[in-house]
């Protein structure tokens, strides 16, 4: 089941309203999911991590980072595959077999960042 709150804008001021919680997040470019990551709790919360990312948004294999979503759960790395799954990420995170050509690193962590 994806994350059904609401998309906030990707900006300094949004984040600053994010949960100083542990959960899972997703960044969005327009309507297309570009990450999902997680976090930890104490001082590994949503907000930091979206803080994070924001000051290396124009880093090269970020993309066009836009929106934000989060869920403040339980088990944020079991919530985080949840989520990938439903978004249709999971073909992404690796070959499916020896023949196939790996993804570069920046496709990667489109999947997975927090791997």
């Amino acid at each position: 089941m994806p994350i059904t709150g609401p998309r906030w804008r990707f900006i300094e001021t949004m984040i600053e309203d994010a949960p100083e919680w542990k959960g899972v997040y997703v960044l969005w470019s327009h309507g297309t999911p570009l990450a999902v990551g997680h976090a930890r709790g104490a001082g590994d919360t949503i907000k930091s991590r979206l803080a994070a990312h924001y000051s290396h948004a124009a880093a090269p294999g970020m993309g066009e980072i836009t929106h934000y979503s989060w869920e403040i759960c339980r088990d944020p790395a079991k919530r985080e595959a949840q989520v990938v799954a439903s978004l249709g990420l999971l073909w992404r995170a690796a070959p499916a077999s020896r023949d196939e050509t790996p993804l570069p690193a920046e496709a990667q962590w489109a999947v997975r960042e927090s791997w």
